[in-house]
């Protein structure tokens, strides 16, 4: 019997079996992996997100917070040094941020392009490789153009393009990782549910909650109950390290992220708070009504298919940990942080219409709902990416692959890459957010109102308000660019280069190229 059921996994389109081993079986296996409809989601997916991202590149849309962040970061990884990131203060180790030490696994392909481009294309291959199981999970229930036309609709969806849209971010990780975890509970892979648990624990360290569900869907979905009781348990021991004693060891100081005051001062707090004001939580997860407006963003492309599947409570911390924070642009459909969530609502999704069409649809309807459903929701992305679809691109920016805009090369942009330009490698640099990702190939770089050395030079674009991150967390505030350009001519930097609204300055004590001023200076 197994024997019999190993050749039906092998075998080709026409019945025949697949030779497992000589060259033969590895042609074979080949021909069959670039036949295999999922193969070329994959690699469209992949060409589409790369292609937008560099585009994006090319327009300097991409900032120091967070690309030059996570080059600086990477980088030092490629080298062997711990990750020090000057564009979030002196000697800042990135580890008591947040916790991801997953990004070192790109530190390879530093050897190969130093370039901050390099993980730009890395996210676009984690967003198409996070297909794979979509595709499967949905063949086990469906037939495969119902699971290839389901795959399409999953990388179209708006919070995937918002994720490519914002530079990169560790959080590209979780959105493969959450959906093989989510497949291997289905397939009933303890071991494959596991490792990708372990691998989300790496992610980031609010991942441990998310595992803690995870682990909790496994005890109700089948005995024996041990290997969720023990996911569970890990996940929430994790989590508790990571943010009582991991980063704040590395920061130096305590988890900067814990901005709850409906919940408390901590994590004990906050499960306090739950048992005695459970309508309080309730009442703040929906107000104000910025937080149900994305709930409703999130769940209408789906058509509120994830309600009717379990799968969705996998989403419940990670929505919980926004709405319930006190930082409103954790509320909103900007951003990457929608790209988790949307991995788990789109497996809910197929889920809730599974159990829809098992238990509510007519057995003569079945067939023909499933296919107007899944028809919509690939027409949904389709038809908001063309180019008549008027704004849509501030929900789904890939269409600005289609309106040209992706293309677009103003005089602007031409200033920026000429300021870029004057600025000598192996010198200390502040530079405006939009510039400075753009420099930390070849500099040791900051931001304006960071704390730093002395730069060599500073580059300020006067058409932005502020030169610094617009969203800071830390405890120091950005100047305004005129405030940034005052405090300059204060301190003796005189002004080599005006391109445009980009304005160089050069510092009386700038020496040229040095080492502590080079890329790998911390």
């Amino acid at each position: 019997m197994r024997f019999d059921r190993l050749r039906a996994i092998v075998a080709t389109d026409d019945g025949g079996p697949v030779p497992r081993r000589g060259a033969q079986g590895l042609w074979r296996r080949t021909a069959l992996l670039v036949r295999h409809p999922v193969t070329w989601v994959v690699v469209a997916s992949f060409a589409v997100y790369a292609t937008y991202s560099v585009s994006r590149w090319r327009q300097y849309l991409p900032a120091g917070y967070d690309l030059g962040i996570f080059d600086q970061a990477v980088r030092a990884y490629s080298e062997f040094r711990a990750p020090t990131v000057p564009l979030k203060g002196i000697d800042f180790n990135v580890l008591g941020d947040h916790f991801h030490p997953i990004i070192a696994v790109l530190a390879p392909l530093y050897w190969l392009w130093d370039d901050p481009r390099a993980l730009l294309v890395a996210q676009a291959a984690l967003i198409a490789v996070s297909a794979i199981p979509v595709w499967h999970f949905a063949r086990r229930r469906w037939t495969g153009h119902i699971a290839t036309a389901l795959s399409v609709a999953y990388v179209l969806g708006w919070p995937l393009q918002g994720m490519a849209d914002f530079d990169f971010h560790e959080i590209a990780f979780g959105v493969p990782l959450l959906a093989w975890a989510i497949d291997a509970l289905d397939r009933r892979r303890d071991v494959e549910l596991a490792v990708a648990a372990g691998l989300l624990l790496l992610v980031r360290e609010d991942m441990g909650v998310v595992v803690l569900v995870l682990g909790l869907l496994r005890v109700l979905a089948r005995k024996p109950r041990w290997p969720g009781w023990v996911t569970a348990a890990v996940g929430v021991v994790v989590f508790v390290l990571l943010v009582e004693v991991v980063i704040p060891a590395f920061a130096g100081t305590g988890y900067q992220y814990w901005e709850y005051p409906v919940l408390g001062s901590g994590p004990g707090d906050a499960i306090r708070t739950m048992l005695t004001h459970p309508w309080s939580v309730i009442q703040n997860f929906f107000v104000p009504g910025t937080k149900s407006v994305t709930m409703l963003v999130l769940l209408a492309p789906l058509l509120l298919l994830p309600l009717a599947s379990p799968i969705t409570l996998v989403a419940l911390p990670i929505l919980a940990e926004r709405f319930l924070s006190d930082r409103d642009l954790l509320w909103t459909t900007e951003f990457h942080y929608n790209a988790p969530i949307w991995a788990i609502l789109f497996f809910g999704a197929m889920d809730g219409l599974f159990r829809i069409q098992a238990h509510v649809i007519p057995a003569r309807a079945r067939a023909g709902t499933v296919r107007a459903v899944v028809g919509v929701l690939v027409a949904v992305p389709l038809a908001a990416m063309l180019p008549l679809a008027g704004n849509s691109a501030a929900l789904f920016p890939l269409a600005r692959l289609t309106t040209g805009a992706a293309w677009t090369l103003g005089g602007h942009i031409a200033d920026q890459a000429a300021a870029v330009a004057s600025v000598p490698p192996g010198t200390c640099v502040a530079a405006d957010d939009r510039l400075a990702a753009h420099l930390t190939r070849t500099n040791r770089v900051t931001v304006p109102g960071v704390p730093a050395p002395t730069p060599d030079y500073v580059l300020l674009d006067r058409s932005q308000p502020e030169p610094g991150n617009p969203y800071p967390v830390e405890k120091w505030r950005d100047p305004t660019t005129q405030q940034a350009y005052s405090a300059a001519i204060a301190a003796g930097f005189r002004v080599i280069g005006t391109y445009g609204d980009v304005v160089v300055l050069r510092g009386p004590a700038a020496q040229g190229a040095t080492a502590a001023c080079g890329p790998a200076a911390p």
